[in-house]
């Protein structure tokens, strides 16, 4: 039915796509012979130290290998990837857009969280200025095959879709000041980096990306996390 592909206006939207039929259920199955395509990125993370890096680099280390958020082996909220810097067998992706995301004081700092007393307002502060150090500067390579596919500067243009966002205001009288609070987060915003001409990784074919800074490691105070994420369509046998 033309109300159903992909890239028409509508679709996605419940009330302009026409409930389906019984006949038309079958574009529907998850049991089916051949191919399906489901909405699901490809994302990996890092993390970043206090003193910077010259360069980090995703999509090699899958699930169960490298160091994850919990400090052991990475898992599902490190990364997807199952096979160390290729599409493993029966699977294929799309890259449609490409994006990353800074998280602060990761692990927790309690002194640098987004909301903190008046006398951590210094720490506060020194979150922000983490946040545009990272985005300021650097440069990031996505890497197929034999060469390079996106290379563009500076991490400002990868903003992610998805992102915390904080609005406040707090304030006290007391002698102690006690109740007066302060609260800031920033981060990268602007359109997702759309690939105009959108990339295909086949089964087994070898890929990563990099974020680099050729022009000095980029200090921060409080270590952090960075995730990279592939958006698009993900292929695979059907069951």
């Amino acid at each position: 039915m033309a109300g159903y592909q992909p890239g028409k206006a509508g679709v996605g939207d419940p009330v302009s796509i026409p409930i389906p039929n019984r006949r038309e259920l079958d574009m529907f199955n998850v049991n089916r012979d051949g191919w399906e395509g489901i909405t699901q990125g490809l994302y990996d993370s890092n993390a970043y130290a206090a003193a910077g890096h010259p360069q980090l680099t995703f999509f090699q280390l899958p699930l169960g290998q490298g160091v994850g958020v919990g400090g052991a082996a990475k898992t599902f909220s490190d990364t997807n990837m199952n096979s160390a810097g290729q599409m493993p067998a029966n699977q294929e992706f799309l890259i449609q857009s490409i994006e990353i995301l800074f998280n602060t004081a990761v692990p927790t700092v309690a002194g640098n969280m987004p909301s903190n007393i008046t006398a951590g307002v210094a720490v506060i502060f020194s979150a922000l200025n983490d946040a545009y150090i990272f985005w300021r500067n650097g440069n990031l390579n996505l890497f197929i095959g034999s060469k390079s596919y996106c290379q563009e500067a500076p991490l400002m243009k990868f903003p992610p879709k998805a992102y915390f966002e904080i609005f406040a205001n707090f304030g006290g009288s007391t002698t102690a000041d006690t109740l007066q609070r302060t609260a800031g987060y920033a981060g990268a915003r602007g359109r997702p980096y759309l690939l105009k001409a959108w990339l295909r990784l086949v089964s087994n074919q070898n890929f990563n990306v990099t974020l680099n800074w050729p022009e000095g490691v980029q200090a921060i105070v409080t270590p952090a996390r960075v995730f990279v994420t592939l958006d698009g369509i993900l292929y695979r046998r059907s069951q």
